[in-house]
C-alpha cells in the first residue's frame, strides 16, 4: 500500500490531511529520527536527506516535497471523481491561484521558522539566538498580517475555496502558537483555522499523528 511519511506536526502534516480529505487509501507511518531503529534504512530506500514529507507508492517509487505530494495526491482524486476537493480542478485560473498560496505557505512562510527552529544553523554565538529568534517572529507575524487580511474578507484563501493552502497554513498557525507568538491580532486566521479543525479529514489526520488540535 502506498505509504505518507511524516513526524507528527511537522509539514508532513498537509499531504496527511489532504490524502483524508480526498479518502485515498494511503497508509500513514511516522519516520525515524535520528538516533532511531530503522534510520539508515530510512536515508537509503526512502528519504536521502532524512527529510518528511516521503510517500512511497505502491511500486516502490517515492516522491518527496510537499508541493509534489499534494499535486499527485489531488490528481488521483481527481481521476476518482474527487476533483476539487483540496484543490479547484486541474488547469483552471482557480487552481493557480489555489497552488499560489500553497506555494506562498510553503516558499515564503515555512522557512522563516527555521531561524526559531533552530538559531544554531544561523550562528555559533549563542548570545545571537534571542536577536535572530526575535527577526524570526517578526518576519513570521507581517506574513500572517498578510494572510489575515485574507481571511478577514473570506473564509478560504484561494478565491473562497477550500485548499491544501489552507491547510499549510494552517500548519504554521500550529508552529507560532507552539513557539508563543502573539497571534491575537489575527482573528480572521483564527477563524479559519477553527472552521479547519472541525472538518472530519483533519480530525482523523491529527488523531493518527498523535498531536491534538490548538
Amino acid at each position: 500500500m502506498t505509504t505518507l511519511y511524516f513526524y507528527p506536526g511537522a509539514c508532513s502534516l498537509v499531504p496527511h490531511i489532504v490524502s483524508r480529505e480526498l479518502g485515498l487509501a494511503v497508509a500513514v507511518k511516522a519516520a525515524p529520527r535520528p538516533d532511531d531503529a530503522g534510520r539508515a534504512e530510512y536515508l537509503d530506500k526512502v528519504s536521502p536527506l532524512g527529510k518528511v514529507p516521503a510517500l512511497v507508492l505502491d511500486d516502490g517509487q517515492v516522491i518527496t516535497q510537499n508541493l509534489a505530494i499534494v499535486e499527485y495526491m489531488a490528481a488521483l482524486g481527481e481521476a476518482a471523481g474527487n476533483a476539487g476537493v483540496v484543490y479547484p480542478k486541474l488547469g483552471t485560473l482557480e487552481h493557480a491561484q489555489a497552488l499560489r498560496w500553497l506555494s506562498f505557505a510553503n516558499s515564503d512562510l515555512h522557512p522563516t521558522f527555521g531561524p526559531l527552529f533552530r538559531p544554531q544553523r544561523f550562528s555559533s554565538d549563542e548570545s545571537a539566538y534571542p536577536m535572530i529568534k526575535g527577526l524570526a517572529s517578526e518576519q513570521v507575524l507581517d506574513l500572517f498580517a498578510h494572510v489575515n487580511g485574507e481571511y478577514n474578507e473570506r473564509s478560504w484563501i484561494a478565491n473562497d475555496q477550500y485548499s491544501a493552502a489552507d491547510v499549510y497554513i494552517y500548519v504554521t498557525y500550529r508552529w507560532a502558537k507552539m513557539m508563543g507568538l502573539d497571534l491575537a491580532p489575527y482573528a480572521g486566521l483564527a477563524k479559519m483555522v477553527a472552521a479547519l479543525q472541525a472538518r472530519p479529514a483533519v480530525i482523523t489526520a491529527l488523531a493518527e499523528q498523535g498531536v491534538p488540535a490548538i
